[in-house]
């Protein structure tokens, strides 16, 4: 377990005691030892460190106040999170809530994005496009967004969900632990002389590759001959992970080429290094490939998009991602159960593309409609992307409603994969 964890978390392990000032009115002042661990590790790995203002360690009551007193401008990701559920998270797919995604659409419709099946609402058979009416007996449309968050903190609530087929069931649910399954969803859908691999990829992770393997080998035992990656609610997390969908994407023709180059700053330019495109034995060759994305599509998601850009030719259908060409490394303090997140490296491609904190612009603009569960073809971007990949233009489109990007208000857990990527152990010489 210990080099597991070392592997994945680039663990410190170093308990770093506060030091004691005198305040102008000769008292003394500690230092919280969390604060004081955080300023370290900012001090030591953070990529703007030398952009960071003077503070009083004295005057901050926590990490995460540090941060926001502290962080560049550019930076929207650094974060801190009790350590325990790092390891739990990033290793098993472990976390806790409601365990499905939730956002508005541009009816004011609230939806269901996305469900983990090992949840409360998975248990509950809860599907993506499924409409929230009500919660604890008043209806969402006389809630205001923040009302709505609210009630989602509740550990308990009363649903009136509004299934596809447009019955209705009220369901009380119980907030609970999640085993996170990132694949939501894989098919193969036979278009012409064409067998094109669909697969919803939510997070990556320690538990991923086992699921993207298992995927992967019905790809590559059914010849498919293109592909349709759906990052649209992907956040990111482990570059291990990415590795492994790089390899299955692109093994066959672009084994040992360099995907990715990382650079620290220049306190640890040696811990920067280049990720190779590895070859497995479910590794698929592609005529096409396309990936959906949107605003929620971070991180390490845009290191696979970017990564793979120069050699496939993939093509992006939605909306622009997120902006993050930068990573983390994880830092951590067992005895103060402290995981510290802060940005450590940017991300360069093999042609040398990493400004993209705007985001990586699509091909082809498709509004992200929720209406039905993964896999049907009444999803404009799925429609979209398959009549690229069989016509070679997507055609006409119609969407209805669309997701509201500003109104996702709810990202599957109180613990949600939320732009999360963290470089493993390579980083350290």
């Amino acid at each position: 377990m210990s080099k597991l964890i070392y592997s994945m978390l680039l663990l410190s392990f170093l308990l770093i005691f506060g030091c004691k000032k005198d305040s102008p009115q000769g008292s003394i002042q500690t230092i919280d030892p969390s604060v004081q661990f955080t300023a370290n590790t900012f001090n030591d790995l953070y990529l703007w460190y030398d952009k960071m203002p003077t503070v009083d360690l004295a005057t901050i009551k926590t990490p995460d106040d540090y941060i926001n007193a502290v962080k560049y401008s550019q930076d929207r990701w650094s974060f801190t999170m009790p350590y325990t559920d790092m390891v739990a998270l990033l290793e098993n797919g472990e976390t806790t809530g409601w365990g499905a995604g939730l956002g508005f659409d541009s009816q004011d419709i609230l939806r269901i994005l996305f469900v983990y099946d090992n949840s409360a609402m998975g248990k509950a058979g809860v599907k993506r496009g499924w409409q929230i009416k009500a919660m604890n007996g008043k209806t969402i449309a006389a809630m205001s967004d923040a009302e709505v968050n609210t009630v989602l903190s509740n550990a308990n609530n009363s649903f009136v969900f509004i299934k596809n087929d447009a019955t209705e069931t009220t369901i009380q649910l119980t907030q609970g632990a999640i085993v996170i399954n990132s694949v939501q969803y894989s098919s193969v859908f036979q278009k012409g002389n064409k067998k094109i691999g669909y697969l919803v990829f939510s997070d990556f992770l320690g538990s991923s590759v086992k699921e993207l393997n298992t995927a992967f080998d019905d790809f590559a035992s059914q010849g498919v001959t293109d592909m349709i990656l759906d990052l649209r609610y992907n956040g990111g997390g482990t570059l291990d992970c990415a590795d492994s969908l790089v390899a299955m994407l692109a093994g066959k023709p672009y084994k040992d080429k360099v995907y990715n180059t990382l650079t620290y700053n220049n306190k640890h330019t040696r811990m920067g290094y280049q990720s190779i495109i590895g070859l497995k034995s479910n590794s698929v060759q592609l005529d096409k490939l396309v990936f959906i994305t949107t605003s929620s599509t971070a991180s390490a998601s845009e290191l696979v998009i970017s990564g793979l850009l120069p050699y496939l030719s993939p093509k992006l259908i939605g909306s622009k991602t997120h902006g993050k060409p930068v990573g983390m490394n994880i830092e951590s303090d067992t005895k103060l159960n402290i995981a510290v997140a802060p940005i450590s490296f940017r991300n360069t491609n093999s042609v040398g593309y990493t400004d993209f904190f705007d985001g990586i612009p699509v091909d082809f603009a498709v509004n992200d409609n929720v209406t039905q569960d993964w896999g049907n073809q009444s999803d404009a971007c799925l429609t979209a992307a398959l009549n690229y990949i069989s016509l070679g233009a997507i055609g006409s489109v119609s969407v209805k409603s669309a997701i509201n990007p500003g109104r996702i208000i709810y990202k599957g857990s109180n613990h949600p994969i939320e732009n999360l990527y963290q470089s493993s152990n390579k980083a350290i010489q």
